[in-house]
C-alpha cells in the first residue's frame, strides 16, 4: 500500500521556483499540496520547522517548501499565476521576505497598493484562492491567553516588516498606552496611520529609546523571523531594563532562542514564538482540511507535533 504521507519521517525536498515545483508534483497526481513560498539559505530551511510538522498532518497531502529570490518578483508572479486556478493546490504558506509584496497584491487584491496585509492563500470550497493575514490574530490571541494584555502597556516592537508591520496594526487596536516602532526602513508614515487608540512612535533603532519604563514595559522582537540573528541593541536594552515586570518576546517559531533564555536569566518574563506559530499553522490546516473535505487532527495533537519539531 502506498505511504500516504511520504515524508513525515524525512525532510521534503526544497524546490527551486516553479520548473521544479511542478515536476515535483508531478510524482503525486493524487495528492493535494500546500506550497510554502520563502527565500532562505540551505541553513534557513535546514532550520525550518514547519517543513517537518506539515508533512505529518494529513493523508495525501504534501507541503513543499518553494525558494524564490528575494528580488525574483517575475519569478513571484509567474508561480502565483500558475498555481492560481490549479485546485490541487489547498493553500499556499508565504513568508519573507514575500509577505505582502506588490505582487502578491496586485493578483489577489487587484491592487499591489492596498493596505491588506497577506501572508496565505486559502482555497474555498467554490475553488478560489483567497489571501488571508493569520500571523497577527494568530500572535494577539496567543498572547491575550497565556501572556497578558497590551491595553495600558508600553510597547516596543523592532521589526516592522512582512510579519512585523501587521502585528503593529492589530497591537495598535489593542490599545496600549504607547506603541514605539523600531526598523531601520522609515515607518513614519505607518506610525502615523495608527495614531488614535494609542501614541504611536518611530524610531530607527532601539538605542534611541531613553525611556525608564517604571511601569514596565512589552518588547517584542518581531526581526529575523526566519532564524537571522538581528538583535541590534536588543540585548542591551534587556540587560539596562531588566525586572520581573517586563516582557520579552522573540517571534521566531524554535523553543530555545539564545536571547530568550538570556532574557529569563536577566528576570524578564520571556518567550519565544511557538505558541504563535502553532496557532498560527493550525488555522492552516484547518482550511487546508475543509477544503480536501476531511477532519483535521485536534489542537492538542498538531501542536505536540509543532513542539517535537521545534
Amino acid at each position: 500500500m502506498p505511504n500516504k504521507t511520504p515524508f513525515a519521517q524525512s525532510k521534503i525536498p526544497v524546490c527551486k521556483g516553479l520548473a521544479e515545483f511542478q515536476a515535483f508534483i508531478a510524482n503525486y497526481p493524487d495528492y493535494t499540496f500546500c506550497p510554502y513560498i520563502a527565500d532562505k539559505t540551505e541553513d534557513g530551511w535546514n532550520t525550518s520547522t514547519s517543513r517537518v510538522y506539515m508533512n505529518q498532518v494529513l493523508p495525501n497531502f504534501l507541503y513543499i517548501p518553494v525558494n524564490i529570490a528575494r528580488d525574483d518578483t517575475g519569478e513571484l508572479d509567474k508561480f502565483l499565476r500558475a498555481i492560481k486556478d490549479d485546485h490541487r493546490i489547498a493553500a499556499v504558506n508565504i513568508t519573507q521576505p514575500h509577505k505582502s509584496s506588490p505582487v502578491v497584491r496586485r493578483i489577489f487584491l487587484d491592487n499591489e497598493n492596498a493596505s491588506q496585509n497577506v501572508d496565505t492563500l486559502i482555497r474555498n470550497k467554490a475553488g478560489e484562492l483567497l489571501p488571508f493575514n493569520l500571523n497577527a490574530p494568530s500572535f494577539v490571541n496567543w498572547y491575550k491567553d497565556e501572556v497578558g494584555q497590551f491595553a495600558g502597556k508600553d510597547v516596543i516592537l523592532v521589526g516592522v516588516g512582512g510579519v512585523g508591520e501587521p502585528m503593529a496594526k492589530a497591537i495598535a487596536n489593542e490599545t496600549p498606552s504607547r506603541l514605539i516602532l523600531i526598523d531601520p526602513n522609515d515607518k513614519t508614515g505607518l506610525a502615523e496611520q495608527l495614531q488614535g487608540k494609542s501614541a504611536v512612535s518611530y524610531k530607527t533603532a532601539i538605542t534611541e529609546v531613553t525611556d525608564n519604563f517604571d511601569n514596565g514595559v512589552v518588547l517584542i522582537n518581531a526581526a529575523g523571523k526566519e532564524g537571522a540573528e538581528n538583535n541590534s541593541g536588543i540585548e542591551e536594552f534587556l540587560q539596562t531594563h531588566a525586572k520581573a515586570s517586563n516582557i520579552f518576546v522573540d517571534i521566531r517559531p524554535q523553543l530555545d532562542i539564545e536571547i530568550v533564555d538570556q532574557a529569563k536569566q536577566l528576570g524578564w518574563q520571556s518567550f519565544t514564538g511557538h505558541g504563535m506559530n502553532a496557532r498560527n499553522d493550525y488555522t492552516l490546516l484547518c482550511g487546508i482540511a475543509e477544503y480536501m473535505d476531511v477532519v483535521p487532527e485536534p489542537f492538542t495533537v498538531f501542536q505536540a507535533k509543532v513542539a517535537i519539531a521545534s
